[in-house]
């Protein structure tokens, strides 16, 4: 903040000794410049934000779980996941599904296609429940 405050008073030092018309064209000639920079400083940034979203959205794997509590993740996952299946021995678990994409093909299964940063908690109880010691 010193530097630009030092920097402001040079600049209108030097413009007070130029006199009233060659200082106008020296701001002309200075916000001329400082603008062409500014632009082109957001056209980058605009550029780059569009790019990263862009390659975000396409950076979402196919992910299948299969099994009973099952736990796929195709990105990241920052929160806990739990899965608790119990009593299932007699039902089975459904077919898994075919093509690209998040699929989770089991019972009591978790399939996360990009990032998450929640807890997920799945429980399943069966009928078999009250039989296990």
């Amino acid at each position: 903040m010193f530097l630009v405050a030092v920097g402001a008073v040079g600049a209108g030092w030097f413009l007070l000794g130029e006199g009233l018309d060659r200082a106008e064209k020296w701001v002309s000639i200075v916000g001329v410049c400082v603008s062409t920079a500014l632009s082109g400083g957001g056209l980058l940034l605009g550029w780059l934000t569009w790019r990263q979203t862009r390659a975000v959205s396409h950076a979402t794997r196919a992910v299948t779980a299969l099994g009973v509590g099952a736990v796929g993740i195709g990105g990241s996952s920052g929160g806990q996941i739990q899965t608790d299946v119990s009593g299932v021995a007699k039902l089975t678990s459904p077919a898994p599904g075919g093509g690209a994409g998040v699929h989770a093909g089991g019972l009591g299964s978790v399939a996360v296609g990009g990032d998450s940063t929640a807890p997920i908690s799945t429980r399943v109880t069966g009928p078999d429940a009250q039989r296990r010691p």
